[in-house]
């Protein structure tokens, strides 16, 4: 305990006058009540010093936000670098991968999207096919895709149909992909599906030209939406570009 402690202590005090009265006299409480006097002054002077040196210590509402924004401009300075540095590896994928965490943290950040979308327009321009699309078959395979990563299908060209064939008041049949028309597409028009380990996925609307992301790593059919029993000629010109190889061995 300290001395400027014990001296607040009212039994300490106490005792203390009692002393002084008894022994020395008046004046020995007099001088008792300068020292008293003295100490506590600087005890006080010391008590506030401290808290003087511990607010001055401490950072402000303003500084903390200031050192929160620094540390974010330095990391997202280290990502734009790794993103770069992706590029140029030719890994445009992980690239993207990277500028989509700086748009999470600072989605105002200028340039950023215009960046990403400009990669992503470079992938799905790359690996260019083109094939005539003979649509007398059913389920012609195009190419291989792979999951998450985008294509670009786009198709010119016309054909012609026949079809003769019983329907009922209920209309043709939608249920099996196989040998009816897709629900949910226009008859006629040109659909895909992606065929995974022989499984059919959702089928998909291209028309004249689509972009599309395959939910799962498969070959890539085309179709014209009609049933198996119509007869069609005629050839489409097909160009798929983006994450697509050229088809190595039929999967269905």
């Amino acid at each position: 305990m300290s001395a400027y402690q014990l001296i607040q202590e009212p039994a300490v005090i106490t005792n203390l006058v009692r002393y002084c009265v008894g022994h020395f006299g008046v004046l020995c409480l007099v001088l008792f009540a300068l020292c008293f006097s003295c100490a506590s002054d600087a005890a006080f002077g010391q008590s506030r010093e401290r808290d003087a040196k511990k607010k001055e210590s401490s950072a402000s509402p303003q500084q903390l936000e200031a050192r929160i924004s620094k540390a974010e401009e330095q990391l997202l300075e280290e990502y734009l670098s790794i993103a770069n540095e992706y590029y140029k590896q030719g890994e445009k994928d992980q690239s993207i991968v990277v500028l989509e965490r700086i748009a999470q943290i600072n989605p105002r950040m200028e340039g950023i999207r215009q960046r990403i979308d400009g990669i992503r327009e470079e992938l799905i321009q790359e690996n260019g096919i083109k094939t005539d699309f003979d649509t007398s078959k059913l389920w012609l395979p195009i190419a291989e895709v792979e999951e998450g990563k985008p294509l670009r299908l786009v198709v010119t060209g016309d054909y012609k149909l026949d079809l003769t064939t019983s329907v009922t008041t209920g209309g043709l049949p939608t249920g099996d992909p196989a040998k009816d028309h897709v629900a949910g597409a226009p008859f006629g028009a040109l659909v895909g599906m992606v065929f995974t380990d022989g499984k059919p996925g959702e089928p998909f609307l291209i028309s004249g030209g689509v972009e599309h992301t395959p939910k799962k790593t498969g070959t890539l059919f085309l179709r014209v939406n009609v049933p198996a029993v119509a007869k069609c000629k005629g050839e489409l010109k097909v160009q798929a570009s983006g994450a697509v190889k050229p088809v190595s061995k039929v999967k269905r």
